[in-house]
């Protein structure tokens, strides 16, 4: 699998952390996956890591319609986009704009660090999501 979802109960963060080659599928996947689990849990704020990313083949069309699409993190509550690689921190940025009117509390940052930061969380303890 190209992601891991996982979740910190105590803060209130669900995560997920994409890893090696993503692709427009993956992306699918993941950004569906998350809406599942939102629609079955309590709002919470949310974090999309890209710093395991060893390949981003992610056409600008899928950032597009992705963008166009209901948030997967439906809440009002903080969302971050960790991006340290330059192509995907421009992708994100894209995303970001396109979205805007229906993600207006999404951050787009460089290190988990920085997120972590702006969510005001020195010790997160994630586990995993079933």
């Amino acid at each position: 699998m190209a992601f891991v979802i996982d979740f910190d109960a105590r803060n209130s963060i669900l995560r997920v952390t994409l890893q090696g080659q993503v692709t427009d599928e993956v992306m699918f996947d993941a950004y569906a996956t998350v809406a599942r689990y939102f629609a079955s849990h309590p709002p919470c704020r949310g974090i999309a890591d890209f710093s395991q990313v060893e390949k981003f083949d992610v056409s600008s069309n899928t950032t597009r319609q992705l963008a166009e699409t209901p948030p997967a993190f439906p809440n009002p509550e903080m969302r971050i986009l960790v991006a340290p690689k330059a192509h995907v921190y421009g992708m994100a940025r894209m995303f970001q704009m396109l979205g805007a009117k229906t993600r207006p509390n999404l951050h787009i940052v460089r290190t988990l660090d920085e997120a972590y930061r702006l969510l005001e969380v020195e010790s997160p303890a994630f586990g995993p999501v079933s």
